[in-house]
């Protein structure tokens, strides 16, 4: 019953006003689940194996997605043949979304440094095989400089939130290895880039400094999770991030539901959002 209500909530979650009646699906079939209990299912194109008793991977088994937003807004801006990179892929629910857009004639660089959730990563896009020549997965973290840094979680039932900034009640995961995009990128020797997804739990504006030249040269689409607090224990406001890309000509909007956009003023970025910078 659990299997049949799932595949039901998904398709009720990509449509207007479906989210109400998700929340009710889930009250009747919605469980505490034992630790590391997994689970594999396909929609629309595409095969996720998840663990249901963490955060995301419950958000992703029982929507389709941990947050449709971004996805909507990607389906909108991402074209078939494009080159993208997924900074912070986690275990891929992003990197496959955009591979199932750019198609075989495409490319997804998923960068994701730690090991349990690489691993998640590559055998989620091994249950793939129409993308596996699509999306190449790197076991490494990006910012502004080379190095070794331990990475640590706030909260570990959520697989979404490991940071590089310590606090009161982080728990140490791993020591993670890191590099910048921009020499990742002439390692790689790719021609162009289309659009950069990045999600990092506070080290946005490391990673945006450590691709200077890359965004210089390309000027791709950027799809950036902004979380204000996130940015503080980093050690920088959000608008940080704005006054950075504007130095290329970018522009801002906010991604809201549906994946529509709207303009986003500076002096008004949410606490949690995310935002689109084209230029």
């Amino acid at each position: 019953m659990e299997k049949f209500a799932a595949s039901f909530s998904r398709n009720l979650y990509i449509i207007p006003g479906g989210y109400f009646l998700v929340q009710f699906l889930k009250k009747l079939f919605h469980k505490k689940y034992k630790k590391n209990e997994w689970r594999i299912f396909s929609f629309r194109g595409i095969t996720m194996k998840v663990d249901v008793s963490k955060s995301m991977g419950s958000a992703i088994y029982w929507r389709g997605a941990h947050d449709w937003r971004p996805i909507f807004a990607m389906e909108k801006l991402l074209k078939k043949g494009h080159t993208v990179v997924d900074i912070g892929a986690n275990q891929g629910e992003y990197s496959l979304w955009s591979a199932r857009i750019v198609g075989e004639k495409g490319k997804v660089y998923a960068f994701e440094p730690l090991s349990t959730i690489f691993g998640s990563l590559k055998e989620n896009i091994t249950l793939n095989p129409s993308y596996q020549g699509t999306i190449i997965p790197i076991q490494l973290g990006l910012s502004d400089k080379q190095g070794k840094l331990k990475l640590y979680s706030s909260n570990l039932s959520n697989e979404g939130v490991n940071t590089l900034y310590k606090e009161e009640d982080s728990v140490y995961l791993e020591e993670i290895e890191l590099s910048t995009l921009d020499k990742e990128w002439e390692k790689l020797g790719m021609p162009k880039l289309d659009a950069i997804k990045i999600d990092v739990e506070g080290a946005e504006l490391p990673v945006l400094l450590g691709a200077e030249k890359t965004i210089a040269k390309f000027s791709p689409v950027l799809f950036i999770e902004i979380n204000q607090e996130a940015c503080k224990a980093a050690g920088y406001q959000a608008n940080d991030i704005l006054q950075f890309l504007g130095k290329f000509g970018y522009s801002f909007e906010l991604i809201g539901l549906r994946g529509k956009t709207s303009k986003l003023i500076p002096e008004r970025i949410p606490d949690f959002c995310n935002i689109i910078a084209k230029n």
